[in-house]
């Protein structure tokens, strides 16, 4: 099926070129892309009639596109029906385990903060230092300080 598959992809990307090269080949009203490739390239290499036979081959170019995108669309769908997917995979490899805990046994809480011991001074005879200066300049909290004389 993957031969099938390559092989069908490679003619879609074929024809997608082809329709391209016949669209930019037609003439357009204003001679807008047509222009490009030198006005009446395509009456000069194909004849007068250009024009109702590249209308005929686009169609069925594009006939022809959208037969082997449907055509690449049901064989990829049925290709993956036969191959499971990654999740079951993994499910079918993944050992059972139960999803409630047994009645009589109480289910431990995990801790939320790490345990830590309280803090101890190295001398307990010093008494508390200042707090340092803070960048606003004050070297203590507004309530501490003493009012200024007036």
């Amino acid at each position: 099926m993957n031969i099938l598959i390559g092989f069908l992809t490679a003619i879609h990307v074929v024809i997608a070129v082809f329709l391209i090269m016949l669209v930019l080949m037609q003439k357009s009203h204003d001679q807008g892309v047509g222009a490009a490739f030198g006005g009446g390239m395509t009456d000069t290499v194909f004849g007068g009639g250009t024009t109702t036979a590249l209308v005929r081959l686009t169609i069925y170019f594009a006939c022809a596109l959208l037969a082997t995108t449907v055509l690449l669309a049901i064989l990829h769908s049925h290709h993956g029906t036969t191959s499971s997917s990654l999740l079951q995979k993994v499910s079918q490899s993944a050992p059972s385990v139960p999803m409630t805990a047994p009645v009589g046994s109480p289910m431990p809480m995990p801790s939320t903060a790490p345990e830590t011991q309280p803090l101890q001074p190295a001398n307990s005879s010093t008494t508390p230092q200042p707090a340092p200066a803070t960048s606003s300049g004050s070297t203590a909290p507004a309530a501490a300080q003493p009012e200024p004389a007036k």
